[in-house]
């Protein structure tokens, strides 16, 4: 093995084989050399004791990020990581995962601060095995997993809904844009990302740099699961099992060359307020670590936001108040909040609904399905393509409305921005227009036809060039 240094078994042992296939020693940038450079000013302990304390600073937390991927990395660990405060291997293994998992509790029951966020997500990001060339431009749709989903009465396990985020991936595909989807096996839920495109047909863990070059660069479509590009996740997954915050971690840290501008839809839990997750993209960007483009940070509530607080203006600024009101890390059939960011610029907070893409939801409730994993594949199925009963349009809506907002990312935001910046909204009116494109689209069975031409043309000439 190059770089791998912790054996997960035989279940995670594809995944570990693909990454060290696709390994490439990094063309560090200037600004990451820079933060380099300060990792013998902090020791371990000194992280964590300010960790209980007080919120890191950006460089803090850029360190402290590097301490838990020098526990994973073993290129990393000899090229960069010799000046770190060191333990033994496995003391430095069990002061990664300890550091991981103090995040989350702090992000549970303290919150994060951007400059946390960005800091930890630039440190990670150096565990990205190779990076993607996608051409100018990209979107990505991605979800941190966690979301509460909904109790129904005389149940015992909330219900979750479709894999949103990966199907408004294929759909904007579908319609001719260059799409990519970076995720995981299941979290909450009891189908990730990962588990979704596998059972579509549509995973392509073929460990070939040819193979992954040919996907990324002449398909509109292509997906990388986190484990085979990435070492730190093998920390979450050490037993005994618990919550890290990779969760976070993984879908900030794309594989994907600066030379490519990320346009991104970010779905987060009630754990944080995407206000933060935005601002911390802004400081990304202006740090040099990701050619951030458009960004909508995204939680969908339980309820039409204007029925809890008369003062909407609330949840838009205080965790506090929308955090008990989150289910979904994507738009919901009530209302979500939507922070924006361009480039290096946080825009502010938005407050949507359903009626601003020209919808409504009869009953809600029928976007959510059973936690059980056949329900969902077969949920996903149903929301792909037009249906006529009731739940399976109220499916449809949900993903063309979660996919138009990837599309006004993607292609009107930009022309949107003096209308954002005064009012700190986006154009309804372009919301509306995306989602009709979106919806025409599962009615012309677009998205459908791509799965098939991309399981029997994709698939088959990337395993040849394997």
């Amino acid at each position: 093995m190059k770089i791998t240094k912790i054996d997960l078994g035989d279940v995670y042992s594809g995944k570990a084989q693909m990454r060290e296939a696709l390994y490439i020693e990094r063309v560090i940038s200037d600004a990451q050399l820079g933060l380099l450079s300060l990792i013998q000013n902090y020791t371990y302990r000194g992280i964590v004791s300010a960790t209980l304390e007080r919120s890191l600073t950006f460089e803090e937390a850029f360190v402290g990020a590097c301490y838990i991927v020098r526990a994973s990395n073993s290129a990393l660990e000899k090229r960069f990581f010799s000046g770190l405060e060191t333990f033994g291997a496995a003391g430095n293994e069990l002061a990664a995962r300890e550091l991981l998992s103090g995040f989350a509790m702090k992000e549970a029951h303290a919150a994060l601060t951007p400059d946390e966020v960005a800091g930890l997500v630039a440190g990670a990001n150096l565990d990205i095995v190779r990076l993607m060339d996608y051409g100018d431009r990209v979107i990505e749709t991605c979800g941190m997993g966690g979301d509460r989903g909904i109790l129904f009465e005389g149940e015992a396990v909330r219900r979750k809904t479709i894999n949103t985020s990966t199907l408004s991936t294929l759909l904007l595909a579908s319609i001719g844009h260059h799409a990519i989807k970076h995720g995981s096996y299941s979290n909450t839920s009891a189908v990730g990302s990962t588990n979704a495109v596998e059972q579509l047909g549509l995973m392509i863990d073929i460990p070939s740099v040819a193979a992954q070059k040919y996907l990324a660069q002449t398909q509109r479509f292509h997906y990388t699961d986190a484990h085979a590009w990435k070492t730190i996740h093998d920390l979450s997954h050490l037993p005994p099992m618990r919550e890290t915050v990779n969760h976070i971690l993984g879908p900030m840290t794309v594989p994907i060359a600066s030379c490519t501008r990320l346009d991104k839809v970010l779905g987060v839990s009630d754990k944080i307020h995407p206000s933060v997750i935005a601002r911390a993209y802004a400081k990304l960007h202006n740090a040099g670590i990701i050619n951030v483009g458009n960004v909508a940070v995204v939680c969908g509530l339980s309820v039409r936001a204007h029925q809890i607080h008369k003062d909407v203006h609330m949840l838009q600024l205080e965790h506090n108040a929308l955090r008990p009101l989150v289910v979904l890390d994507e738009l919901s059939p009530w209302s979500s909040v939507v922070s924006l960011v361009h480039r290096g610029e946080y825009l502010g907070t938005d407050v949507v609904y359903p009626s601003d893409f020209m919808i409504e939801f009869e009953n809600p409730h029928d976007v959510f399905i059973q936690n059980d994993a056949q329900a969902i594949y077969d949920a996903n199925l149903i929301a792909a393509s037009v249906q006529t009963t009731k739940q399976g349009h109220a499916l449809n809506k949900l993903l063309a409305m979660n996919a138009a907002l990837a599309l006004y990312i993607h292609t009107r935001m930009d022309g949107d921005m003096t209308n954002i910046r005064r009012s700190r909204m986006m154009s309804r009116d372009a919301l509306k227009e995306c989602y009709a494109t979106c919806f025409a689209a599962i009615e012309q069975n677009r998205v459908v036809d791509y799965l098939q031409q991309y399981r029997t043309e994709a698939v088959v000439e990337a395993q040849r060039r394997a």
